[in-house]
């Protein structure tokens, strides 16, 4: 009986430590995910930098056991929202849809949304893992017109998540069939249509400057070039490539990236390096 029991004990005192975070020491570094805000009465923030300095928003979260929502209006009006799964079963936080009205995009909204979102969710969660949902399978005989999901990829990239598709694996250039110009849209960058031998067989992806972590202006020479597929190998190795419908994870190397970005000062940077854990997968 006592065996059994010791046996048991350890059996318990090996889950706990696989499930528990492992301590840590972040070297805090911020770099602040969307523009400074302050706040002011009620739910109201004023933007201090970028194109929207000085404009007032309405930032609001509505909360259920299952889901998260955060909200901007102006105005009076919604301009966007931002919504997360949580307790999902790719992480406890999930990240899977980003709206911003079309005459305020590219100013940072889309990334301010995150990172209120995001520390909201940490103040409810004492563990968290992280994801970001952006998966669509598409069919080699499937046509697409647009990239998608530019606005959140960019965002994902910034904070340390990493590709669920294990890219230096499956985009080499034996594994590529076609490489397809894809134009822009709607005032987002051109992409390309991506034709694999292997599973997922069609990757929507665009590349951004390694530099900035923002797409090429759609007129820049580097859309000008032939792409083959040892230029996609190329891109992945350099760090340049985001799929946007493949889905995303904060692993381990990641987490001081997403940390960086959303804690407010050194101690809550601390603190929440012992409480993120990396998504398993």
């Amino acid at each position: 009986m006592r065996r059994a029991m010791n046996r048991l004990s350890r059996f318990f005192s090996t889950l706990r430590r696989w499930l528990a975070p492992e301590p840590r020491h972040l070297a805090y570094a911020p770099g602040l995910l969307g523009p400074a805000i302050e706040p002011l009465e009620g739910n109201k923030v004023r933007i201090l930098e970028g194109g929207l300095k000085g404009q007032i928003f309405d930032l609001s979260l509505a909360l259920s056991e299952d889901e998260a929502h955060v909200f901007l209006h102006l105005d009076g009006k919604q301009v966007g929202h931002a919504d997360i799964q949580r307790n999902a079963f790719e992480a406890s936080i999930v990240l899977w849809n980003i709206v911003v009205q079309d005459n305020l995009r590219h100013q940072g909204l889309a990334s301010l949304m995150t990172r209120v979102g995001f520390q909201q969710m940490l103040k409810l969660h004492k563990r968290a893992s992280f994801a970001i949902r952006m998966i669509r399978l598409i069919r080699p005989k499937d046509r697409l017109t647009k990239v998608q999901n530019i606005g959140i990829g960019i965002i994902a990239r910034k904070l340390g998540f990493s590709p669920e598709y294990n890219l230096p694996k499956i985009l080499v250039r034996d594994n590529i069939q076609v490489v397809e110009y894809l134009e822009s849209d709607n005032g987002m960058p051109p992409g390309f249509r991506i034709v694999l031998k292997v599973f997922p067989l069609v990757l929507v992806a665009f590349v951004v400057d390694p530099f900035t972590g923002k797409p090429f202006s759609r007129v820049h020479p580097f859309y000008q070039q032939h792409v083959f597929p040892e230029t996609v190998e190329t891109w992945v190795g350099d760090g340049r490539i985001i799929i946007g419908n493949g889905n995303y994870l904060l692993r381990r190397n990641g987490i001081p990236n997403l940390i960086n970005h959303i804690a407010r000062n050194e101690l809550e940077a601390q603190q929440l390096a012992r409480r993120i854990v990396p998504t398993r997968s």
